[in-house]
């Protein structure tokens, strides 16, 4: 579906049919005025061809219902004007462009019933006069059909948005499971690393250094000692990253801002994602925030905005990352999907964003309908919980302090888990260092 944006204070998305509808309307109201007998009725031919237009357009795009129903009963009574002055013209289409949009205008009951039956008589007994045949009441059948489908196409509608709406939620509920999943593997791996390998190369080291003070204390020459030594050396470097290993598997891969395309991609409705700009690195806490509050504000926008397309416009330089997400707002004769969150979406992204030094703002697109969510969030080493120091974002410990560089090289084969130096468990803080974003929240 295309659509293009017109500016003004009472923004208005276009859609690809809203044009092929007003070109054909023009069409039908050329064709009338040039079937009309006498300048007089050209010239009234053409003002009710115009108000025909003009009904139409209020009858699918504005809000509240009751100036809508006034736009399509402007419609329906032109056309019926339309179709007596000027028989050999077109005055039957505004008629039963109407007659399909008057039942998405009055909500389900008897007086929508009442209102269609009415235009479907009123249409086979104009068509009935201007044919001069009695078999022209059958085209009030004709009418009742197309507001019978509009009906049905809208109900079908309505089940495709929530489909997609609650796509959106599966889709979301699914990646998590997913990272759950992978993160129980990966620290049940880690574990069988520290049961096994860890603690051998502990053991081995320390029958090592047992092995060279025996050799020292009953005088074995450099030639033994060496070899000795430089074993020992080996072990202890396999203790220490083994552990880094370990401490490696144990932290949750996390996603972040170049993951966005394979999300906007995967996203059951319409969006689109636009990159500008080159950031700088964040931090792997905010890059995973930036992530999820983008996840989170796809997921609303279907649930609220369903059929609406989704843009994703993500801008990166020296100093921060800017994403912004926004809707069109709900489509002309649609309605909301019906998919309720749980009320405490927009506060769970604003505290993730602020956890990682940025902040964001939602509400209300200013010139247009729809809504917007902005955030910003500093690149690493700007400050802030999201951005630590430049190396920050690795997680292979380069960067920073590791806990090989603790007190842990000094465990015992048989040592805690718990008793590993002062970086946590296992030494799982380690290799992110002091200016990891985040690391004491892990």
């Amino acid at each position: 579906m295309s659509t293009w944006s017109v500016a003004g204070p009472a923004r208005w998305t276009i859609e690809r049919r809203d044009v092929f509808g007003a070109v054909l309307m023009l069409l039908c109201g050329t064709v009338s005025v040039l079937a009309a007998p006498g300048t007089d009725r050209k010239v009234a031919v053409g003002v009710l061809a115009a108000c025909s237009e003009l009904g139409l357009v209020v009858g699918r795009r504005i809000r509240p219902s009751r100036w809508a129903v006034l736009g399509v009963a402007l419609a329906i009574g032109t056309g019926f004007a339309v179709t007596l002055l000027a028989p050999n013209g077109l005055g039957e289409v505004p008629v039963l462009a109407g007659a399909a949009v008057l039942p998405m205008r009055l909500p389900a009951g008897r007086v929508r019933t009442a209102c269609v039956l009415a235009v479907a008589v009123g249409f086979g007994v104009t068509i009935m006069v201007i044919s001069g045949s009695p078999a022209g009441l059958l085209a009030g059948a004709g009418a009742w059909f197309i507001a019978d489908r509009s009906v049905e196409h809208a109900a079908l509608q309505a089940e495709r948005d929530r489909a997609v709406a609650l796509l959106a939620e599966v889709e979301a509920s699914r990646q998590a499971l997913q990272e759950a999943a992978a993160v129980e593997e990966r620290g049940r791996i880690a574990r069988e690393m520290h049961d096994v390998l860890a603690h051998s190369l502990a053991g081995l080291s320390v029958q090592l250094q047992a092995v060279r003070a025996i050799a020292a204390r009953e005088g074995a020459p450099a030639a033994l000692t060496g070899p000795l030594d430089r074993a020992a050396d080996l072990a202890r470097d396999g203790v220490q990253e083994a552990r880094a290993a370990v401490g490696a598997l144990r932290s949750a891969p996390l996603r972040g801002v170049a993951d966005l395309d394979g999300l906007v991609a995967g996203f059951p409705g319409e969006a689109r994602l636009r990159v500008t700009g080159r950031a700088g690195r964040l931090a792997p806490e905010a890059g995973h925030a930036v992530y999820r509050a983008v996840q989170e504000a796809l997921t609303n926008a279907a649930r609220y905005a369903t059929g609406s397309p989704i843009d994703v416009n993500v801008v990166g330089d020296a100093h921060e990352v800017r994403v912004a997400v926004r809707d069109h707002g709900l489509p002309a004769g649609r309605t909301p999907s019906g998919v309720r969150g749980g009320g405490s979406g927009l506060r769970g992204m604003a505290e993730r964003i602020e956890a990682a030094g940025g902040s964001l703002t939602a509400g209300p697109v200013p010139d247009g309908p729809g809504w917007r969510i902005t955030l910003r969030v500093p690149v690493a080493g700007r400050g802030g919980p999201g951005g630590g120091a430049p190396g920050a974002e690795g997680s292979d410990g380069a960067d920073g302090p590791d806990s090989s560089d603790g007190p842990e090289g000094s465990d015992g084969p048989d040592g805690p888990e718990g008793s590993d130096g002062p970086d946590g468990p296992e030494g799982s803080d380690g290799p992110d260092g002091p200016g990891a974003a985040g690391s004491a929240a892990r």
